[in-house]
Parts: C-alpha cells; sequence; structure tokens
C-alpha cells in the first residue's frame, strides 16, 4: 500500500497548550498501565512530535517540552492496520527439551517476534533564525528497528524454573548450560559409590578377568604364545603409527592458524560474518573433511589407522564449526551494541535519560528484556508524549545494550570471566580443543586442582579394556574376517546361504566390543581428559542402557555430539531455514547417518549405505514407540532397544563383509 507524504512537522510554544489537566491526568494513568515498547506507524504516517531539548533539560519529567499538532493524526486511508502486526509474542510452542534435567522448552524461532514492529528514534533538526538550544523530531529508525527486532529474536524464552520459581532468559546459544557433574560409572560420583548395585560391577570385572585368564592359557597351550600378534602388529606397525600420529598432531594443531585469524577478522570489520564469514568457514570446513579423508585412503592404511584418524577429523570439524559459528554470532552482537550505544547516545543528546529497573513497573534486566518483546498498539497511545516517554525508549535501548553485554560475557565456577572479544586468543582456541567438549562456550566450569591418583587409575583402566578389547577382536573376530574374505569369490548365493551363521558367530563377540568401546570413551578417556584439563562438566552420557526408544538412546548415549547436533543441527536448522521440528528432526538424523556412513566406506572401501538405511529406519521406530500400542510399554520397549543393539552391529558388520 502506497502512502502520502506526511505532513512537515510542527513547533509549538509551551505557553501554547490547550489540553486540560484532565485530560493530562487521564494520559498519564493509561500509560502507566501499558507496555510502553509499541508500534508506531511507519515514516509516512507519522506522527509529527518536536522536542525541544532545553525545554526538557529545564522541566525534567514535565511534558510541556513537546507538543503535538492538533491536526497531525493521519488521515482515515492512512489508519494503522492491526493486521499488520505480528504474531503476539505470548503464542509459544515448545522445541523438544534437553534430556535429564537439562529439559526445557524454547520459544518456536520461526514464529516471527513482536519485536518486528516499527520503532522510534529522535531526529535532529536544525534551528531557526533566532531559536536557541536543541531541536529533534521523534521519527521511525529502521535501524533500530532492526536492531531490536534482532535481540527480540535472539532470546527466547524457557518455562518457568521449577528450582528458583522464575523465568529464565534463553539466548540464541543459551541452550546449554555447563554445570560441575561426573559420569554414572566414575569413582567420584556420590550417586554411584552409594548404588545397591556395587557388588554387580565388582563381579562383572572379575569376571571379565577370569575370561582373559582362560583365553591366554589355551592360546600358551596352543600356539606357545600368550596373545597371538596379528592385532597388535597392525595396531602398532612402525611406520603406520608414526605416520597416523604425525597427521594427527598436523590436522589437529593445523586448525587454530585459519579458525583464529578468521574471527579475528570477522570482529575487526574486515570480512562481516552475515555476509561472507560464515560461507568462507563452510568451505575450509569441507575442503578440511575432504583432504583428510583423501590422505587416509592415499596412504593406504590398515583400517585401524584409516579409523582413528578420520573419526578424530570428524570430532575436530565439530570443535571447529562451534568455535566458529557461536563466535561469528558474537560478532553480530557485538556489532549491534555499538550501534545501539550510538542510538542511546543520540537520544540522550536530546534530553532523555535512561531510568532504573523501574522504567516499565519490573525490578530486574529479564523482566525488562521481556517486555521489550511485547508491543504497544498505536491505538494504546497518547496524543501527546512527554519526555519521560522518550526517556523510557533509552531506557528500552539500554535495556538491550545490558542484554548483549550478558551474551558477551560469562563467568563460570572456578573460571574467571571471559568477555568477547578478548576470548579470540590461540590460546583459548587450543585450550578449548582439549577440552571433552564439542561445543564452544565462553566458559566452562572447571576442578581447582588435578588429581593425579585419579588420572593414574584411568589410564591404567583405559590400557586393560583396550588389552580385552584387542584379545576379543584377536580371538573370536579376527577369524571370521578372514573366513569372510575367502567368501568373496563365491556366488552371491553360496554367501547368503553362509550369512547366518557368520551372524551368529559376530553377535557375541560384537557385543562385548561394543560395550568396551563406550565404556573405553566415554568412561575413561573423556574424564581422564576432563581430569587434564579440569574440565568439570562430564556428563558425557546418561543410563542409555534403560532406554525404551530410539531417540532416547540417541540422545542419553554419547552427550558431546548429541548436545553438538541439538545446538548446530536441529535448533540451527529451525531458526536459519524457517522449518517444522519434524522436518528439523529428519535432517539432524540424516546429517548423522551420513557421517556413520562415510566412516564405514573408509574401513571397507565400499559405499552401500546399509549402516545410512539403519539410522534412518530409527525414525518410524520412534514413531512407533509413541503410539498407544507401546507408550506405556516400557520394559517391551527396553527388549526391543536391547535386540536392536544385539543384532545391529554384528548384521551390519557381516553384511559390508559380505554382501
Amino acid at each position: 500500500m502506497e502512502h502520502s507524504d506526511p505532513p512537515p512537522p510542527r513547533t509549538f510554544d509551551a505557553s501554547s497548550r490547550t489540553s486540560s489537566s484532565s485530560s493530562s491526568s487521564s494520559t498519564s494513568s493509561s500509560l502507566s498501565n501499558a507496555n510502553l515498547v509499541g508500534h508506531l506507524e511507519h515514516a509516512s504516517i507519522f506522527r509529527p512530535i518536536i522536542f525541544n531539548a532545553t525545554a526538557t533539560a529545564a522541566h525534567g519529567d514535565d511534558s510541556s517540552a513537546v507538543e503535538t499538532p492538533p491536526d497531525s493524526r493521519p488521515e482515515s486511508d492512512h489508519e494503522f492496520d492491526d493486521h499488520r502486526l505480528p504474531a503476539r509474542a505470548d503464542r509459544r510452542s515448545s522445541f523438544p527439551g534437553l534430556a535429564g534435567n537439562d529439559a526445557g522448552s524454547l520459544s518456536d524461532p520461526r514464529r516471527k517476534s513482536a519485536a518486528d514492529g516499527l520503532l522510534v528514534s529522535l531526529e535532529r533538526i536544525p534551528a531557526e533564525k533566532g531559536e536557541t538550544g536543541r531541536r529533534y523530531v521523534l521519527k521511525i529508525d529502521d535501524e533500530i528497528r532492526e536492531l531490536l527486532a534482532a535481540g527480540a529474536r535472539e532470546r527466547v524464552w524457557g518455562r518457568k524454573d521449577e528450582k528458583d520459581g522464575g523465568r529464565r532468559r534463553r539466548r540464541r546459544f543459551g541452550d546449554l548450560v555447563f554445570v560441575e557433574r561426573f559420569t554414572m560409572f566414575d569413582s567420584m560420583n556420590p550417586e554411584s559409590a552409594k548404588s545397591p548395585f556395587h557388588g554387580f560391577y565388582v563381579l562383572i570385572w572379575l569376571g571379565v578377568a577370569l575370561f582373559m585368564i582362560k583365553t591366554a592359557a589355551e592360546n600358551y597351550r596352543i600356539t606357545g604364545r600368550i596373545f597371538d600378534v596379528d592385532i597388535l602388529s597392525i595396531m602398532f606397525q612402525p611406520t603406520h603409527l608414526f605416520d597416523c600420529l604425525f597427521a594427527d598432531a598436523i590436522m589437529f594443531y593445523g586448525s587454530t592458524f585459519w579458525n583464529v585469524p578468521l574471527q579475528r577478522a570477522v570482529m575487526s570489520g574486515v570480512i562481516s560474518w552475515n555476509k561472507s564469514g560464515w560461507i568462507l568457514q563452510a568451505l575450509w570446513e569441507a575442503a578440511y573433511l575432504y583432504l583428510i579423508v583423501s590422505y587416509t585412503l592415499y596412504r593406504e592404511w590398515p583400517w585401524i589407522q584409516t579409523v582413528f584418524l578420520v573419526l578424530h577429523c570428524i570430532v575436530i570439524l565439530m570443535k571447529q564449526h562451534s568455535y566458529s559459528f557461536y563466535n561469528g554470532y558474537l560478532s553480530e552482537v557485538s556489532k549491534r551494541r555499538k550501534v545501539l550505544e550510538d542510538k542511546l547516545a543520540h537520544l540522550e543528546d536530546a534530553g532523555a535519560t535512561t531510568t532504573g529497573a523501574d522504567f516499565l513497573g519490573v525490578d530486574s534486566l529479564r523482566d525488562r528484556r521481556r517486555s521489550s518483546v511485547g508491543l504497544l498498539d498505536i491505538s494504546q497511545f497518547p496524543d501527546e508524549l512527554d519526555p519521560r516517554q522518550a526517556s523510557r525508549f533509552a531506557s528500552l535501548v539500554r535495556a538491550e545494550i545490558e542484554a548483549c553485554d550478558a551474551e558477551l560475557s560469562l563467568e563460570a565456577t572456578n573460571s574467571p570471566r571471559v568477555t568477547y572479544p578478548e576470548n579470540l586468543t590461540f590460546s583459548n582456541y587450543l585450550e578449548y580443543i582439549h577440552f571433552p567438549t564439542l561445543v564452544y562456550e565462553l566458559a566452562y566450569p572447571r576442578t581447582r586442582s588435578i588429581n593425579w591418583s585419579y588420572v593414574a587409575e584411568k589410564t591404567a583402566a583405559t590400557f586393560g579394556v583396550l588389552g580385552i578389547m584387542i584379545v576379543v577382536s584377536q580371538h573370536f573376530m579376527y577369524p571370521v574376517v578372514i573366513h569372510c574374505h575367502s567368501l568373496r569369490s563365491l556366488p552371491l548365493s553360496a554367501r547368503l546361504a553362509e550369512f547366518p551363521w557368520i551372524l551368529l558367530k559376530l553377535v557375541f563377540p560384537f557385543m562385548g566390543e561394543y560395550l568396551c568401546v563406550w565404556y573405553l570413551i566415554w568412561e575413561l578417556i573423556l574424564n581422564l581428559l576432563g581430569e587434564l584439563t579440569r574440565f568439570a562438566d562430564r556428563g558425557f552420557a546418561s543410563d542409555w542402557w534403560n532406554a525404551t526408544t530410539w531417540d532416547a538412546f540417541a540422545r542419553d548415549w554419547n552427550k558431546p555430539v548429541h548436545n553438538f547436533l541439538l545446538r548446530h543441527v536441529y535448533h540451527s536448522s529451525i531458526s536459519t531455514f524457517q522449518i517444522s521440528r519434524e522436518t528439523a528432526t529428519l535432517i539432524t538424523f540424516l546429517i548423522s547417518a551420513a557421517v556413520h556412513e562415510l566412516v564405514m566406506w573408509c574401513i571397507f572401501g565400499k559405499l552401500r549405505g546399509y549402516l545410512l538405511l539403519a539410522q534412518m529406519f530409527q525414525l518410524p521406530l520412534v514413531s512407533l514407540s509413541r503410539t498407544r500400542l507401546m507408550r506405556d510399554r516400557k520394559t517391551l520397549g527396553n527388549v526391543l532397544f536391547w535386540i536392536g543393539i544385539w543384532t545391529g552391529p554384528s548384521f551390519l558388520s557381516a553384511s559390508y563383509l559380505i554382501l
């Protein structure tokens, strides 16, 4: 719709006021109950209101410093259309909550925020001849509108916190909270130490020790050696070992020389993150993955070295992505803060002053920021605006600046406060990539010191579990793999006839290896890294063995990867592409499945898609678990889950080996 040009602003002397005291009182009363962050008409239909800065300074909160022409109301064809208002801010939809005690709901970022409404600023007018002082007209300012709207969109609200009875403001990247905690089987976990199943825990490890002794004795009786050396020779062949470690060191530390300079360039304004910065980072990540995978294929390493380097490459890639996109977001917040400070100075130059926390009848920054996402209809706004209301607009800008400050700075337990862009250092990045997490934050909770006896315990356990895995692989899996290679020359029908027997031979050893791999990584190695780096949040996994659905298993068994996918894939795809939660879930599963299939391709040299299809098949199983038939049958759900765990890895491996 096109609008005619607005009438020129008029200046009125304070003595020419004709409004009665009763109308002023009524106006003041209505304002006290209103949310003063409001919708105003577009620039083509704004009401010209002149502020005399000299009068404002002289009268303080007195409204005599402001005059509104009685004929300045827009014509009927320019009436404000309520249908152009965005959706109300109090209409919320929930994200799926985080697992465990971190569960919460987030407002749907696809819904257009009410803060997309039109806000105002003051524009200085040249003084006429003989006039003293400064004059400003209250006008719409698209820049400040977009800045405040962006701030409102980036912060969504969680549900009522049951612990403190208040509401927690969530930043765009505030979906995760790092706190001091321990893994389920860790000796430092007080709940684990009091477990009534502690005796079973001891019994299992005694059984494993007896199994190792029995296997070693039988092998010595047959071959004259305690252990066979086939797997060990593959793992520790000097040429492959040192080549792999050298490539890993270059890959690990070399990422520093891209990510830190890029973020410094973004911070200094040489590169805009929203325009070209994220594109450069995406191209770097694609090239990084391609080069590492190509190098492993070029070197023709055995599968052990190949899997190690490819998996570590994916880990570092996720760390780089989180570091870059989080700091890129903070660069935009910092930029917004700087412009808002300029706007605030503009308002204050016109005589507006920022008030305290009670400027809208609220008592905290949290509630001030919350008030900025609920806007006032123009029909509720009075015909005349006094300097106190201008000060309230300035206070809104101040609240947004303080909200930006809260996002640009963070303090954690036993960790000093870190503020953007002071974190853009090589030392900060190097410290982060050693932390056992895939999600970047300005600060993490830390322990006071390193417990070296704990380090020795985890180190010894790491080598012990590795020994168990080597024995199982050597005696129960390696012979089956050799047999499968001998079947490749047979026709497909003959190979399919052998498939069930190979599957039965692999079920038990694969289950043992599966449990050992989980325990080795999530209970030993990550805890060891956490202790050496004094990283206090060690919630690396939850009780996934009690899972009754496949989505619960995906959330609980690998928390670091789940947190990364939740923040940088699931939530980011919703906010960036304006898609539904179901579509975001599909994208998240698809990316995870594609990465797993990439690893299988590197191991077997075959691109079959078996693992990708198996992971995507979890989605209809998740839907089935939410039906009335399965919803309340927890035991049945857990039985079906364990059947999948028992048969899935061995079935997939046999498929890649034979088919």
